[in-house]
């Protein structure tokens, strides 16, 4: 409690006024309230309120009505009266009522001390008569490790005396210097308790430059007697002061621009119980030393409790200031840029022995670098150390050099590590700047990639390796991409074939667009292009899309690359990656190949019966897959005559599985099953047929055709052929049809002869003469005969009815498809030499009348024996000349039957 109290009463209102403008309906709305406020009541008692923030901080009345949001304490005091203190909370739009509490009584006189609970004690005569154990005093004026304790000062710990440093300070000119003065109680309890109101004299005993005191806590008058404030006397040679109360009215420390304050007493409010001060200056004249030797004498209620002595020094110091510019220093990678360190002494005396250290403090030191000033040392941390000097009011400046080949941000830190400040000793300030070099880059990328293009013009990336088929346009596309921090300028990028690409096989297909600026571009020839120049701002993408080709089949590449302009002047490079297409189509081959069976005669022998194997290959010699390839064989013919299909089946290469095959009847063609097969690359489809040579074939030589088609690898046919030979093979028959017959029997009997060309012959019979000889005395006698002829008729079957097994015709002249041919000559289809006769008949066809394969002649005469014709044995003889009607060959048939003559 301050021993000088002004009471005062305090109103505080709060109005809020809202105002609009304009007319109308508008609604204003008004501000969110953030603030409290405290309600006061009527004063009658003239209490003093001291209102204190949680910090401790006193709040000025003027901002009773704003306060923050939070808790605060109020105290209310009055001479003469214990004070009192309230909790209360603020809260934004709400009104605090605070209500003046009734103070008691103070029945303490004179100083007392402030118990643990903030209870005033009195101080007792005994207390008084044993001052030398029961009170502690101290008196200091800076604050040093291993003396007084502030944070204890005004507590219940005895906060030590100070050392003899503390008690003998230098201060620089022309400041106001606190001294600080403590009196405490010291308790049964064992604990040192501080003591309000306990009177502090300070005199200067001797002094040179006029040393004097500045301000005073308080007093002047005898403890208890009333105070008046800042008591300095003597011609301000003594002040009187007395221990304050932490929540009393207490006496600021002085504040003036022209004498800063220099409190280093390390206790820095007068509001500590326990606590008392004064401030000490010197006449502005001396601008070298002053000093002065002061006596600190405590009393309690008029009893000396002790003295101290303390040493002050006025003298010169040096003011060190420090400052790094640029505070953000831009570069590119690699550049430098310079910064201005510059330490400047604005005090009063000069600064020697000034250590200077320059270190980095953040970014990647493996990529900063720096250049020393001259007349400094390079350091290990990326920076320099210096120790110079400097007068007052000099100043020195380094210039730094710094660069970094990595983007990033540099900040080191010029520091004033330590400086000897002449009477003050070496002085380890915390002087410092920042600055930092920004390095900032371009980074640019490049990527080329092949796509789709929808309708709407939105790219949609493929993988590399895509194939298609011969001038079928793929679409790329390439993105430059500035990933940096810094733009790119002069950016070109150029797009030129790559990995062997044959620049005649490959084109760009139309024109080049851009996005999303427009950028020219001109192409090189067809197969490339390069772009103008153009600007990429950080974070930015350019892109490049194209179309291109390839005629044929191969790979197809080629890369984007760039060239660009650093922002530090540097060129910069790269390339993308090489995607390629793949320009691919089937290449379809066939061939067909007839090979001998074996136990069949060779290809260029076969007759009738015969069979023979056919092999057709259809090969993908190309590099893409033949789709829907259908393979067929047309069987051997020749004017429409065929071969017989037998069996087939066919093989894919890469495939277990053997497919088979369909053969269509109507259209003699072979087919494979399914109707069409994909060949894959490098795939061969191997068709097998055997066919046979049918009966009848005529001779000559008969070709298959093998074939295929294909959805995307056109189509293809390749013949083989074999031959089939002439091959006649001729049958007769010769038959009495009653036997034995009698002489002169007019009936006798009829001789029927059958001449055939057997069914698996393959031409016919033409030129067919057939002489008959009849009574014939030996079966190869070729004169004529003893009988006589007569009534021959002539029959021709093509079809006649043969046996399955033995191929032996079994049926007659009178077979349904037997026709009976007509005589004479013209029109007639054959000749006799007679009608009637002895002996021998010869019956001679027209020379085209053709017996075909298969085909036979009915003959059939009447034959009698003359009367008189001896009884024996005779023969009836036949002999068929003809010509082969293919290969012109003579044959010649002969055939006997025996007819026995009876008396």
């Amino acid at each position: 409690m301050n021993m000088n109290v002004k009471l005062g009463i305090f109103a505080l209102t709060s109005v809020l006024l809202l105002a609009s403008c304009g007319g109308g309906d508008q609604t204003i709305t008004p501000p969110a309230v953030t603030v409290g406020t405290i309600a006061l009541p009527a004063n009658p008692s003239g209490y003093t309120l001291t209102i204190r923030d949680s910090g401790g901080n006193i709040i000025a009345p003027s901002m009773y009505s704003s306060l923050a949001p939070g808790a605060y304490t109020a105290t209310y005091s009055k001479d003469g009266f214990i004070p009192q203190t309230q909790n209360f909370t603020a809260e934004a739009g709400k009104t605090t009522n605070l209500v003046y509490p009734t103070l008691q009584a103070n029945t303490v006189s004179g100083a007392f001390y402030m118990d643990a609970n903030g209870k005033m004690v009195a101080i007792t005569k005994d207390d008084l008569n044993n001052a030398g154990t029961k009170f502690a005093f101290y008196a200091w004026m800076e604050n040093e490790t291993g003396g007084i304790d502030p944070t204890k000062v005004g507590g219940t710990a005895d906060p030590a005396a100070p050392t003899a440093g503390e008690m003998d300070e230098v201060a620089p000119l022309l400041s106001q210097n606190v001294a600080g003065g403590y009196v405490g109680y010291k308790a049964a309890d064992g604990k040192v308790y501080p003591i309000v109101g306990a009177n502090v004299r300070w005199d200067i005993l001797e002094q040179t430059g006029s040393v004097r005191f500045a301000a005073a806590d308080d007093g002047g008058q005898a403890s208890g007697s009333p105070v008046t404030g800042q008591d300095i006397n003597d011609n301000a040679l003594s002040a009187n002061t007395y221990t304050n109360s932490a929540t009393g009215n207490n006496v600021r420390f002085p504040s003036s621009t022209d004498y800063p304050l220099y409190n280093v007493t390390g206790v820095n409010t007068p509001d500590t119980n326990g606590f008392t001060w004064t401030a000490l200056n010197h006449d502005p004249a001396v601008t070298t030393q002053a000093t002065a030797r002061i006596r600190v004498i405590a009393y309690v209620n008029g009893t000396e409790v002790t003295k101290r002595f303390l040493n002050k020094t006025f003298a010169p110091s040096a003011r060190l200031t420090i400052v790094k510019t640029p505070k953000d220093n831009q570069a590119g990678i690699n550049q430098s840029r310079d910064f201005a360190i510059t330490v400047s002494n604005t005090g009063a005396g000069p600064a020697t022995a000034i250590r200077l250290s320059d270190v980095l403090r953040s970014g990647d030191a493996a990529a900063y670098s720096v250049t020393a000033p001259a007349g400094t040392t390079a350091n290990a941390t990326d920076g320099f150390d210096v120790t110079f000097d400097l007068a007052a009011g000099a100043s020195r400046t380094f210039t730094l050099p710094a660069q970094a080949s990595a983007v990033g941000v540099y900040c080191d830190v010029a520091t004033i590590v330590s400086y000897n400040n002449g009477a003050f000793g070496t002085v380890t300030p915390t002087l410092s700047d920042q600055a930092c070099l920004t390095v900032t880059a371009p980074s640019l990328g490049i990527s080329k990639t092949l796509g789709t293009l929808d309708n709407a013009g939105a790219f949609t990336p493929i993988a590399s390796g895509v194939v298609v088929g011969p001038n079928v346009p793929v679409v790329a596309r390439i993105t430059v991409s500035n990933n940096g921090n810094a733009p790119a300028t002069n950016v070109v990028v150029t797009d030129t074939i790559a990995n062997n690409t044959v620049a005649a096989n490959y084109a760009i297909q139309g024109n080049i667009t851009t996005a999303p600026q427009t950028v020219n571009t001109s192409k090189t020839g067809d197969d490339g292009f390069t772009t103008g120049q153009f600007n990429l701002a950080p974070g930015a993408t350019q892109s490049f899309t194209f179309a291109a080709s390839g005629t044929v089949d191969g790979d197809y590449c080629d890369q984007g690359t760039f060239t660009a302009t650093s922002n530090n002047g540097a060129a910069v490079t790269g390339a993308s990656g090489i995607p390629c297409f793949k320009v691919a189509s089937p290449r379809l081959a066939i061939t067909k190949v007839n090979t001998q069976v074996a136990g069949q005669p060779p290809l260029n022998q076969l007759t009738p019966g015969s069979s023979y194997q056919s092999v057709i290959t259809v090969t993908n010699s190309g590099s893409a897959t033949a789709t829907a390839v259908a393979v067929k064989d047309l069987l051997g013919n020749l004017n429409n005559v065929f071969m017989n299909y037998g069996s087939g089946s066919y093989t894919v290469s890469g495939t277990a599985q053997p497919g088979s095959v369909t053969f269509d009847a109507a259209t003699r063609t072979v087919s494979t099953v399914p109707a069409t097969v994909n060949l894959a690359p490098g795939q061969v489809l191997t068709l097998t047929l055997t066919s046979s040579v049918a009966a009848g074939t005529p001779r000559g030589s008969y070709c298959n055709t093998g074939s295929y088609t294909s959805t995307n690898a056109g189509t293809g046919q390749a013949q083989a052929c074999v031959t089939v030979t002439s091959f006649i093979s001729e049958q007769t028959q010769l038959t009495d049809t009653v036997d034995p017959i009698r002489g002169g029997d007019a009936t006798g009997t009829i001789l029927a002869s059958a001449a055939s060309v057997e069914v698996s012959s393959n031409e016919g019979a033409v030129n067919n003469v057939l002489i008959y000889n009849f009574g014939a005395l030996d079966p190869v006698q070729q004169t004529p005969g003893l009988f006589n002829f007569s009534n021959t008729q002539v029959y021709y079957d093509p079809t006649p009815v043969r046996d399955v097994q033995t191929g032996a015709i079994t049926s007659d002249f009178t077979n349904a498809t037997s026709t009976r041919l007509t005589v004479g000559a013209g029109a007639g289809q054959y000749t006799v030499n007679a009608e009637t006769g002895l002996g021998q008949q010869t019956v001679t066809l027209n020379p085209a009348f053709r017996v075909a394969p298969g085909g036979v002649l009915w003959l059939r005469t009447q034959v009698t024996a003359p009367t008189g014709t001896a009884a024996r044995q005779y023969f009836e003889t036949m002999r068929w000349n003809n010509t082969a009607e293919s290969s012109g060959q003579a044959q010649t048939n002969f055939k006997a039957e025996s007819t026995t003559v009876i008396p």
